[in-house]
């Protein structure tokens, strides 16, 4: 059987380099600030974590705990030797800086899994937990009408959107799901990282994840889908031009 072990051996080198280039990517993405999209407050969004949700979908979860230590480990190092800004120093904490980032492959690639082989379960979570994530955001931010009317377009796009996966049978929506779930895990495990460590008051949390983690779930989601897609077709492609 010396094809089997090959192959195997194969496997386990190709997700040894993607681990490897995609973590030089998150790092790249921090260091030259490339990973940061300016937004509006002089917030800014960052996508530095997309590499991890990427590599989690295509070769599975322990490549994306992978990917989610290098960058751990590189905003350590960062916020230790070039801090740029006063918040940097909590980042010196590797149980700030390394351990929300390693739930973020795992999440991702359940996620994905879930979604392009179980579209249906899905679509229930979504029908389930949509209107009590609206809920709770409206008791966070006063019950403002125009908040509650954008929840809920954004909501039943979603849905929509689950339908025509299971009609169309395409797993895109998956792969945007899996941005999603990826990004909102890294931003809940990153907030609820600083209040444990009382780094910011708990009431101080939930309107950073509203105005930075969702436009920076819905990044994740786009760009997610259009790199495992694009990948997935030079896959193929080169797998039959090798038949040839």
């Amino acid at each position: 059987m010396p094809g089997g072990g090959d192959g195997m051996n194969g496997g386990r080198t190709r997700r040894i380099v993607i681990a490897g280039a995609l973590g030089a990517v998150a790092a790249l993405l921090g260091w030259t600030r490339v990973g940061f999209i300016p937004w509006f407050s002089g917030a800014s969004l960052t996508i530095m974590h997309v590499p991890v949700i990427i590599g989690a979908v295509l070769e599975g979860p322990w490549v994306g705990v992978a990917i989610g230590f290098i960058f751990g480990a590189f905003s350590l190092l960062q916020a230790a030797i070039a801090p740029t800004g006063p918040a940097d120093v909590w980042f010196t904490n590797p149980l700030l800086a390394v351990v929300p980032r390693l739930l973020i492959g795992p999440a991702a690639w359940l996620a994905s899994v879930i979604l392009e082989k179980r579209p249906r379960w899905g679509m229930l979570i979504a029908v389930l937990v949509g209107p009590l994530f609206v809920v709770s955001l409206l008791q966070i931010l006063g019950y403002q009408l125009w908040l509650a009317a954008l929840l809920l377009v954004l909501e039943n796009l979603l849905l929509a959107a689950f339908l025509w996966q299971m009609g169309q049978q395409r797993p895109e929506v998956a792969w945007v799901g899996a941005g999603v779930i990826g990004s909102l895990t890294n931003t809940v495990a990153v907030l609820g990282m600083i209040g444990v460590l009382g780094y910011l008051p708990w009431a101080a949390l939930p309107p950073i994840a509203l105005v930075n983690g969702l436009p920076e779930a819905i990044v994740s989601g786009v760009i997610t889908a259009a790199v495992v897609a694009g990948w997935r077709r030079v896959r193929i492609g080169s797998r039959k031009g090798a038949d040839l």
